[in-house]
């Protein structure tokens, strides 16, 4: 089943999922790391050589106990002082009592790879990196949710420069993890309706030339303060902008600024010309999300279907439903009739309203009525159905085929259509 060289990374060979753990209400877990006592267990591996696929390296590779194992760091630790960490998030559910799927692994590897390029990391092989996600699953099925709309386990690999050091340089040692949490929906308890979403003016979350595109920890890190700040004033979330491109001093129009995305989540604009649009990624600036591509994919193989949704939103006929990744500036949302975020955590949630706060210098403020309950508007809601019946394999096409992939499966099964080219 697995490369696995030591006693203590088995991959099972049972066809079916373990039931789901008794004693736990799957249903009302919170978004946060839970039941880490008892028989939760993570991957650990460590390498000194530069290498994911040495006999050394693999030799570390091991299973531990989640509450009774943890990392032994110093505090001259390289990701400490330096910031060299780089993670991960991918959900594995439930697709019938027995059968699980993880969605499209291969995503979120090709995006650890060049996180790990930014951060002066080693990347692990496509091999490497689906046998330690299939074996963090293996160890821990009784912990998958059953099956339930937003119910997940959520799988988080972490890459860190984990060696001793004073000088700035890339980490002599390097440790890869894998751990697992069961979660409910993100949003779940945080909003009745759609989001309430600060528009942030004065602060932003990366700039052209920098780690914006990188799942990093320093990206997370910035957006903390304001998220905290926009949370005091009730709002859900932030909206970061281009800074450069609103430049109020020299006469700059907010309306002309160019959005990027949230703390930790896309975002989508439902014009009421047919087009569903995101921000490109053409600046650098922003996440390659795995949801947000998915709707993307899906709206474009499944645009004929959105039509009646599309005029049912806007109120008027539309010869075509359209998809772009392109620049979106502010001015946009006056002209949008439904907008939505996009997250692996998230899934899919409208937006009800986008404004100013009390510290920024222009007020701004637009609300979106198909918001204001969930699941959102007429595209929303179909997007997010059409998303679940991929996710649950009862929607497919040639573009999507591979999305779905069994964590019970042989190596070679799990990994197969995917080039390795790290």
């Amino acid at each position: 089943h697995s490369l696995a060289t030591n006693s203590a990374s088995p991959i099972m060979s049972s066809d079916q999922i373990s039931s789901p753990r008794d004693g736990i209400d799957f249903e009302s877990l919170p978004w946060n790391i839970n039941c880490t006592e008892g028989d939760n267990n993570y991957i650990h591996m460590t390498t000194t050589d530069g290498s994911w696929e040495s006999g050394e390296a693999r030799k570390t590779l091991s299973v531990k106990p989640y509450s009774s194992s943890p990392l032994g760091i110093f505090p001259s630790t390289t990701s400490l002082n330096y910031g060299t960490t780089i993670w991960e998030g991918l959900k594995c559910y439930r697709t019938s009592d027995t059968t699980a799927a993880i969605f499209r692994p291969d995503m979120n590897w090709r995006r650890f790879c060049n996180g790990a390029k930014a951060m002066c990391l080693p990347a692990p092989s496509w091999e490497t990196f689906s046998q330690c996600l299939q074996m963090a699953v293996q160890h821990n099925t009784d912990l998958i949710p059953p099956v339930g709309d937003g119910m997940k386990l959520y799988i988080r690999p972490m890459l860190l420069g984990s060696g001793q050091q004073l000088g700035l340089y890339p980490s002599a040692e390097m440790t890869m993890l894998f751990f697992v949490s069961p979660t409910g929906n993100y949003f779940k308890g945080k909003a009745v309706g759609g989001l309430k979403l600060h528009l942030e003016t004065n602060r932003c979350r990366a700039a052209r030339g920098g780690t914006g595109s990188v799942k990093c920890a320093g990206n997370y890190a910035v957006a903390l303060r304001p998220l905290l700040d926009a949370k005091e004033e009730s709002f859900d979330d932030n909206l970061y902008m281009e800074l450069e491109t609103y430049r109020r001093e020299e006469g700059g129009k907010l309306e002309d600024a160019v959005v990027q995305e949230l703390s930790a989540a896309n975002i989508f604009l439902v014009l009421r010309t047919g087009e569903i649009v995101t921000p490109g990624l053409q600046r650098g600036t922003i996440l390659p999300g795995v949801t947000r591509d998915s709707v993307l994919v899906l709206a474009r193989e499944f645009a004929g279907e959105l039509k009646e949704a599309m005029e049912a939103s806007t109120g008027e006929a539309v010869g075509e439903v359209t998809v772009s990744e392109r620049d979106v500036t502010v001015k946009e949302f006056q002209e949008a009739a439904e907008v939505f975020i996009t997250g692996t955590a998230a899934e899919i949630v409208p937006v009800a309203s986008l404004a100013t706060g009390t510290k920024d210098a222009e007020e701004f403020k637009v609300t979106f009525p198909h918001g204001e309950t969930m699941p959102g508007g007429p595209v929303t809601a179909k997007l997010l159905t059409m998303l679940r019946e991929t996710m649950m394999g009862t929607r497919t096409c040639e573009a999507t085929k591979d999305w779905n992939r069994d964590p019970l499966a042989f190596g070679e099964t799990f990994r197969k259509g995917v080039v390795d080219d790290s």
